[in-house]
């Protein structure tokens, strides 16, 4: 046992003296007047006195010393002395008193153990046996006994009977108390594993990014993690004891339904739309599963979610690829099937015009169709570039500059008027970037034109570019203060043939969302009714080969719970 270990435990031993001491010099007055009222108490005053006066030197002693095996020796020392001579002046031989020896036997079994405890057994019967053997030469008159001297054969069995008995009690105490300090060191172990094992697991839950709710149940909610928090919008201590139902807004009988399922399988999992503390729309992933104790016995169910909301969004634009690839070719094969009987229909309805001459109806009918064929070759034209749309040719520009160029000539052009107004705001002066620019002039000119048509009464055009310099990649907005779109509107807003202008094809956004994808970058949108339509576009300043995907987005399009 150490300094630190020791110390706390002479200080008690010192408490528990006084204690002691005290409650034996109560007793002794209850004996001399019960039972020797003529007896003198003088010698027990003595030894009361000098006690507490070891007492007091020990609390001295306890600045220099306290916690060192010295003074350790020190005072089971002075306790046998103590001892001694209690029983010395209560009888020696016939003293009852003789037990206390087991008080400082047990203390140095328990503080120093087998070699404490056995050291502590031999002096204190050394000294009871000069105390029987030599006592009436120190102690002329004890207090319970009249003096004299005794048979040999009783001194002889007594000084047998102490010797087995403080040999006994010092191996029993210091026995146990080998077993206590392994049990504790032990016990101190497991606590220490146990913290540690605790505080992993805390770490692991509270380090992952996924959400992870556990409830009763009932589906009372008792724990969420750190990532539910961050996932949710709502603290750790607001959830405790709602409803998931309510929490997660599953609705009612969600749980009977859970119950079910989960007779049927280990877990079960389904995907929702979430509305977030801070009022955000987010898609969520959520497997649930029972909770079990070591019994097997359910407590609750565990929830484990992520917020699936940019996969969800690029699964959307995968699939909106798909279908424009498809599209992209069934354009190829009828423009060459349309083109060719379009001039020549075109072609014969201008040469009739021309040589027969006609008036009224059928003149306004032959306009019809010439009109209509030029419409309808605008069409074919679009699908055209928009199926083959010639080789990528990346090269380092302005984007600055090439944004001021464009909406230099969109203030030139038909669709804007007097109501209109444009607004730049810049990152840099200048920013840098390699990209295709005849096709980059065409998604800015999409856009903006787009922009404009949708505020047919005027209104303002925000372009806003800028770089980020965490992924080294352009970002550019383009707002308008427009009629706005609504969630399915805006979701369809790059599919083909789905423009709301009536003098469009309908592809000049399948375009833009193709030219961005050839750049290596992505595009959404951001617009509700009334509110005007926010158009964000970012790829990355240094451009890949045409129509390649980064490996991150990659990566993260196959993350799946």
């Amino acid at each position: 046992m150490n300094r630190v270990d020791i110390e706390p435990q002479l200080r008690r031993l010192m408490v528990l003296r006084v204690v002691t001491v005290t409650t034996l010099l109560i007793s002794a007055f209850g004996i001399e007047i019960l039972l020797r009222p003529g007896e003198t108490l003088r010698p027990l005053f003595l030894l009361t006195a000098i006690a507490y006066g070891m007492v007091l030197t020990y609390a001295t002693l306890d600045r220099w010393l306290g916690g060192s095996v010295f003074f350790l020796h020190l005072q089971l020392g002075g306790d046998a002395a103590l001892v001694t001579a209690f029983v010395g002046i209560t009888g020696g031989l016939d003293s009852p008193m003789s037990f206390l020896y087991l008080l400082p036997i047990t203390v140095a079994s328990l503080l120093l153990f087998h070699r404490g405890g056995r050291a502590m057994a031999g002096v204190s019967w050394l000294l009871y046996s000069a105390l029987v053997l030599f006592g009436p030469m120190w102690f002329p008159l004890g207090l319970l006994a009249e003096s004299g001297g005794a048979e040999p054969g009783r001194v002889g069995y007594s000084l047998v009977a102490h010797l087995a008995a403080f040999g006994t009690v010092a191996h029993l105490a210091s026995y146990l108390a080998e077993r206590l300090r392994a049990q504790g060191d032990e016990l101190t172990e497991r606590r220490g594993a146990l913290a540690r094992l605790q505080a992993l697991n805390e770490n692991i839950i509270e380090s992952i990014n996924s959400g992870l709710i556990t409830t009763d149940l009932n589906g009372r909610v008792n724990f969420m993690n750190r990532g539910g928090a961050e996932i949710t919008g709502q603290s750790q201590s607001s959830v405790s004891g709602r409803s998931i139902e309510e929490m997660l807004s599953l609705g009612n009988g969600f749980l009977t339904e859970t119950r079910r399922l989960l007779l049927d399988k280990r877990r079960f999992r389904f995907e929702r739309w979430f509305t977030a503390g801070n009022g955000q729309q987010i898609f969520l992933g959520i497997a649930v599963s029972t909770l079990f104790d070591r019994l097997g016995q359910p407590l609750g169910f565990i929830f484990i979610f992520q917020d699936l909301t940019e996969i969800h969004a690029m699964e959307q634009e995968l699939r909106l690829r798909d279908r424009m690839a498809v599209l992209g070719k069934m354009a190829a094969r009828m423009a060459h099937e349309l083109r060719n009987p379009l001039a020549a229909m075109s072609g014969a309805v201008q040469y009739l015009r021309g040589s027969m001459k006609p008036a009224g109806e059928t003149l306004e009918l032959m306009d019809i169709i010439l009109r209509e064929s030029e419409r309808l070759e605008d069409t074919i034209r679009d699908f055209l570039q928009f199926a083959r749309p010639g080789p990528f040719s990346a090269t380092s520009c302005d984007l600055v500059h090439l944004l001021e160029e464009n909406l230099l000539l969109l203030r030139k052009s038909l669709e804007f008027h007097d109501g209109h107004q444009v607004t730049t705001r810049f990152g840099a002066r200048e920013i840098r970037c390699e990209i295709d620019p005849n096709r980059m002039r065409q998604v800015f000119w999409n856009l903006a034109t787009n922009a404009l048509k949708a505020m047919p009464r005027g209104g303002g055009l925000a372009v806003e570019a800028r770089v980020v310099e965490a992924t080294d990649e352009v970002a550019m907005t383009f707002g308008d203060e427009g009629c706005g779109m609504d969630e399915q509107e805006a979701a369809a807003y790059f599919q083909p043939f789905r423009g709301s202008f009536q003098e469009g094809t309908g592809l000049g956004a399948a375009i833009v969302y193709r030219i961005v994808q050839e750049h290596g970058g992505r595009i959404h949108v951001e617009s509700a009714p009334g509110s005007g339509t926010r158009i964000h576009i970012v790829f990355p300043r240094r451009c890949a080969r045409a129509g390649e995907v980064p490996e991150w987005r990659q990566a993260v399009g196959g993350a799946r719970m």
